[in-house]
């Protein structure tokens, strides 16, 4: 199916033909014309538009022999354009021009329809007129349809999977926005994704040949495989994980804060949730004698432990472990103005992780966890080693490379 244009003299014939309900072509005038759609051989359908003060006219409108709907909706799209580029508000359609059924799916009521103005608007009929219709099949050629389509699926799962990376390491704290705002991106970018990717194959079937068009089925079926596969790799580990930082860490929250019987030493034991540092907080505002903060756990929140950090360092307390720090709860071991660990002690590194995110995400965030490290005195060496450790992994320094690493300042038995 080619292009709508306008009917010059040399279709007269063929439209008397084919189209006898038609008026003469002759008879047009500037603001009355016949438009075609041109076929391989001959015109696939023809309408007369006639523009009055207050709206355009449509019809007759008349299709081949056996023309499909989509003809009818290329012509009536096409005078919805011409009616939006001339300033008309509305398009009213002749009786008996279409089936009353295609009209109500084209919006028409009584035969009458409201046409959008405004920049979405053009960019609708630009997209038209370049023939890649957003939601259909277009009559563009099938290398120019598999770029676009392919282009704007790329943008739509950038633009969707993208916002989870926003959610993740965005100021503030997490808000159910930042829950369901990437969830629903997610799956609109993944829905138009999809969608786009079967117009490409419906094109194919309709222009390219046989063994070009069994390639891009096969094709367009790996690649909704594979959205699909970005959607469960990637934004359901994502979302879930934000989803329990929002709804309070019940299940990781199992830090256990105690006071020595002299009043000078602070027990932080177990994982860190997102409401741990509180319990922290209220612990030392309530045993002002506190001097030394005795870590052990398996880590947790990295924002969790951060506070801690500072809640330690700004009250210039020593830090010391006894049994195994891991992961997030080496960053509270930071913030000690003196550094300690049993002679039996293990600390344990790797790079940030975020489920559902990969390294190229984490990049900025490991950055910044590297200059952390160096300004809490550590070496650049041993910084570059914690951020080189996979997030799977857990790199054990013996008590020689901590001292070298100026991670600690003593080991005690």
């Amino acid at each position: 199916m080619g292009a709508v244009r306008r009917a010059i003299a040399a279709d007269a014939e063929g439209i008397v033909r084919l189209f006898p309900s038609l008026p003469p072509v002759a008879s047009t005038s500037d603001t009355r014309a016949i438009f075609v759609i041109d076929g391989e051989t001959a015109p696939l359908g023809a309408v007369l538009l006639e523009q009055a003060p207050d709206h355009l006219a449509v019809g007759p409108l008349a299709t081949a022999s056996g023309g499909e709907p989509q003809v009818a909706r290329a012509l009536i799209g096409f005078a919805e354009m011409a009616a939006r580029s001339i300033g008309l508000r509305e398009v009213r359609l002749a009786a008996d021009s279409v089936p009353s059924d295609l009209a109500a799916s084209l919006g028409y009521r009584d035969g009458v329809k409201r046409i959008r103005t405004g920049k979405l608007a053009a960019m609708t009929d630009y997209l038209e007129a370049l023939g890649v219709p957003l939601w259909r099949d277009g009559a563009a050629p099938f290398d120019l349809t598999l770029y676009y389509r392919g282009v704007w699926a790329a943008m739509a799962l950038l633009l969707g999977f993208g916002s989870i990376t926003l959610a993740v390491f965005g100021p503030g704290e997490v808000t159910l926005v930042h829950v369901l705002g990437p969830a629903l991106l997610c799956l609109a970018a993944s829905a138009f994704a999809f969608v786009q990717v079967c117009l490409i194959a419906i094109a194919a079937r309709r222009r390219a040949p046989v063994a070009i068009a069994v390639g891009i089925f096969v094709a367009a079926a790996l690649s909704i495989a594979g959205i699909g596969g970005l959607f469960y790799e990637r934004a359901v580990p994502s979302i879930g994980e934000l989803w329990a930082i929002y709804s309070g860490d019940e299940a990781l929250d199992t830090l256990a804060v105690t006071v020595s019987p002299d009043g000078t030493a602070l027990n932080v034991e177990g994982a860190y949730g997102t409401g741990s540092a509180d319990a922290v907080r209220r612990a030392l505002d309530k045993h002002p004698g506190v001097r030394r903060v005795v870590l052990a756990g398996p880590g947790g929140r990295i924002g969790t432990a951060f506070e801690i950090n500072r809640m330690i360092r700004n009250r210039r307390l020593a830090t010391r472990v006894e049994s195994g720090c891991a992961s997030a709860c080496t960053i509270a071991f930071l913030g000690g103005n003196d550094r300690s660990i049993s002679a039996g002690g293990r600390l344990g590194f790797h790079q940030g992780s975020f489920p559902g995110l990969g390294p190229n995400d984490l990049y900025e965030s490991n950055r910044d966890m590297r200059r952390f490290l160096v300004a809490s005195g550590v070496t650049p060496e041993f910084a570059q080693r914690v951020i080189d450790t996979p997030p799977n992994e857990i790199w054990t320094p013996t008590p020689q490379e901590l001292l070298a690493g100026r991670v600690v300042q003593r080991i005690t038995r």
